[in-house]
């Protein structure tokens, strides 16, 4: 048995106690095995400490608790011999074999499977393996060392094979009544966890079973006990609903108490088994009850395993295996099962968990969220609901001052948590929402966490580094309802893009100084066409797809459509001098739309010298190396350059030089205010500046009046943009000859 807090010797004064109890437990007959009398005259069908025995050796522990049992066992033989004077060599024989029985039932142990301690237990799978041992192996080792030492005593064959067979049995059943019961009750899991409670049940079992044992013996010839045996079918059948729904220290003493009643019930058929037929079938009656507390004992079992994989399965549902805290199953159940409410729900949000994945790998960051959930455990309950988003709830009905106090202090731990990583110090940036729960229901839980996981996000994006309640600020709600709209918004957008509702609008481009070009220059615009009709402009959808990973798919939707167009309308193409097509900076760092973009260009139905692509100043600092390799292949091709957007994102007018770049774009932002906002106005004479000092065209866009139109030219702008020289066309009424009827638009 293992033994953690006490002495061994307290363990093994025990055991050697139950020992001597279950000793005098006895199903006593007339032993007249082969027409020979029993030497003592009665014999035993149990023996029960010999199961005991076994079942402390299937436990494993400390080896003297089962030694000092074993001496005990023979003292008390010795005690009961003393009477019959059994000689000196005798008596050594005897201490001999209980020496020898005692490694016997080690290795009986072993081979059964055993030690069952800790994770490892008795299961179904193990049962064949225990029965073949447990009730048979181990009786016939007992017996043969047994009978060796009768024999080498000068003790007849036909009393030797008497006391060999009674004494095969009294250990077969003796197992059968006691190993099954006392491994099932000390291994049980609930008992396990509660040590006292399964002495209790153990010292229970005990009690009851010498109890009955002892009044089966005093009213040996009762109706009852042979009405019970009549009907074992039925009394297993009992047994089994027990095993199934009865706790194990209920259920375990009525096994045994049943299992003893069926055995006086074969008293007589043993005491009149006298020919070997009769031994066979005495022999097959008390097989028979064992492998019905044998099945009984798999059903219990089955059972036991069953529970044991339902609660680990909802243990697995509601615990997040990354972080190794409750998820948000969990979370969903215990505001379910809550008796009250949370004054408040808190919203984390960790950035940079993602890039320690990537860079670091799985065990990183899931070390780095199970310590990270250390942090929290003692002021709140995290519950993780997935890719470095936690949602908190106070510990207890704690004060609303107190939940801001705790709230506080996570947020401060987390902002001086330094993650240690083979040598390597890293950090997290937290932003925490929190939000007030004043109604009950499931319901309540949602319209908190979406409050909550708002207010976290716009913590994000304003960098605030305290908690940030979902009711700060007059501008909260707004926010709220603004981010459901593009949300709405971007996912129609990308439901038009996918279904090729794309419509292409130009706009033209006109010289303000200088030669012009023969045909139509201008940029390509853009416009999706809802499922119900309705024009969406790329103000309303542009910076959403851009914000969802989206833009390269927009962007080859337009190449696309273009092309496609333009191979329908082949009479359009002379009259084209050049196109300008937008291109996104996202769009240019994927390696899908590069590849599919070259794949476009080599089919382009028009000369590459007439495309021009258009990229902001912002993609092209943010994403430089992508853009310098396309933006060199796409000069290689023949195609002209332009920077869209300039003075928007001036970081460093220097990365310029390393950018193959033919026109400048003048941001339409400063254009169009330069005559009333004189920075406006040297924004604009800066950037002509720039594009002058490295021979670069500039292009002012929002080109909206006459006189803005001179006023640039006189600055030395050559080409203009906006209202003034034309609004947004479809493509089919600008670039198609008049007499030539427009096709159908491109699907």
């Amino acid at each position: 048995m293992v033994t953690r807090r006490r002495a061994w010797w307290v363990d093994a004064c025990l055991v050697s106690f139950a020992c001597w109890l279950f000793q005098s437990v006895g199903v006593e007959y007339s032993a007249r095995f082969f027409h020979h009398a029993y030497p003592t005259g009665e014999a035993s069908l149990v023996h029960a400490h010999a199961g005991l025995l076994l079942g402390v050796a299937l436990l494993g522990g400390d080896r003297r608790v089962l030694a000092a049992a074993f001496f005990t066992s023979f003292l008390h033989w010795w005690w009961r011999a003393r009477l019959e004077a059994p000689t000196e060599s005798y008596a050594v024989g005897f201490a001999v074999a209980m020496v020898l029985q005692w490694r016997w039932t080690e290795w009986c142990a072993r081979w059964a499977g055993g030690p069952f301690r800790g994770a490892h237990r008795l299961r179904v799978s193990g049962m064949f393996r225990y029965a073949a041992v447990g009730l048979f192996l181990f009786p016939t080792g007992w017996t043969l060392l047994s009978a060796i030492v009768g024999w080498t005593h000068g003790d007849s064959l036909v009393t030797v094979a008497n006391a060999s067979v009674q004494l095969w049995l009294a250990k077969h059943v003796g197992v059968g009544v006691v190993t099954l019961p006392f491994l099932l009750l000390w291994t049980d899991d609930r008992l396990r966890r509660a040590p006292r409670g399964r002495w209790v049940a153990v010292v229970t079992w005990l009690c009851v079973s010498v109890l009955a044992a002892h009044v089966l013996q005093a009213w040996p010839s009762s109706q009852w006990v042979e009405m019970v045996y009549d009907y074992r079918a039925l009394a297993g059948v009992l047994l089994g609903i027990a095993m199934l729904l009865w706790r194990v220290e209920y259920s375990m003493p009525l096994l045994t108490s049943t299992h003893l009643v069926l055995l006086h019930g074969l008293t007589d058929q043993a005491g009149q088994a006298a020919s070997p037929p009769q031994v066979v079938g005495l022999l097959a009656h008390l097989v028979e009850c064992n492998f019905m507390v044998l099945i009984l004992a798999v059903l219990f079992l089955l059972n036991r395993e069953r529970k044991h994989r339902y609660h680990h399965l909802r243990a697995m549902c509601r615990h997040d295996a990354i972080s190794g805290l409750d998820n948000a199953h969990a979370l969903r159940e215990a505001w379910r099962t809550s008796p009250t409410k949370p004054a408040a729900l808190g919203f984390l949000l960790l950035d940079q968990v993602e890039r320690v994945l990537g860079s670091y790998g799985w065990r990183a960051q899931s070390q780095l969220l199970r310590e990270i959930g250390r942090e929290m455990v003692p002021l709140a309950r995290p519950y993780h609901m997935g890719g470095g988003q936690f949602v908190l709830l106070p510990l207890g009905n704690e004060a609303a001052g107190t939940r801001a106090g705790d709230m506080e202090e996570i947020l401060r731990r987390l902002q001086g948590f330094v993650f240690q990583w083979h040598g390597v110090q890293l950090r997290v940036t937290p932003y925490l929402g929190v939000a007030p729960c004043d109604r009950t229901g499931m319901q309540s839980l949602d319209e908190c966490l979406a409050n909550a996981c708002d207010a976290a996000l716009r913590a994000r994006e304003a960098g605030e580094h305290n908690p940030l309640s979902c009711d700060a600020g007059a501008s909260a709600k707004p926010d709220t309802q603004a981010r459901r709209h593009r949300l709405v918004a971007a996912a129609e957008a990308l439901a038009c893009v996918h279904a090729g509702r794309v419509e292409l609008y130009v706009q033209p481009i006109v010289a303000l100084a200088g030669q012009t070009m023969a045909g139509f220059q201008g940029e390509v615009l853009c416009r999706l066409r809802t499922a119900h009709g309705r024009l969406l402009f790329p103000s309303d959808f542009i910076a959403d797809l851009e914000a969802g990973g989206h833009a390269s798919e927009l962007d080859i939707a337009v190449i696309e459509c273009l092309f496609q167009w333009l191979r329908a309308h082949p009479l359009a193409v002379p009259g084209i001098a050049r196109l300008g097509i937008n291109l996104s900076g996202k769009s240019v760092a994927s390696a899908s739309f590069r590849a599919r973009f070259a794949e476009l260009l080599r089919q382009a139905p028009l000369p590459h010298a007439a495309l021009c692509f258009e990229l902001t100043e912002t993609a092209v600092i943010s994403s430089q190396e992508p853009v310098l390799r396309l933006f060199h292949d796409l000069r290689a091709r023949g195609c002209s350059l332009s920077l869209d957007d300039f003075g928007s994102g001036m970081q460093n007018f220097e990365r310029l030089r390393l950018v193959p770049v033919d026109s400048l774009k003048i941001d339409g932002q400063f254009v169009r205010n330069m005559q009333s906002q004189s920075r406006d106005l040297e924004i604009v004479r800066a950037a002509i500046a720039v594009a002058d000092a490295h021979g670069l065209a500039t292009v002012a866009e929002y080109v909206e009046s006459a006189s803005l139109a001179e006023q640039l030219r006189g600055m030395g702008v050559k080409w203009g943009q906006g209202y003034h020289f034309g609004r947004p066309e479809p493509i089919a009424s600008r670039l198609l000859p008049q007499h030539v009827a427009p096709a159908a638009p491109v699907s």
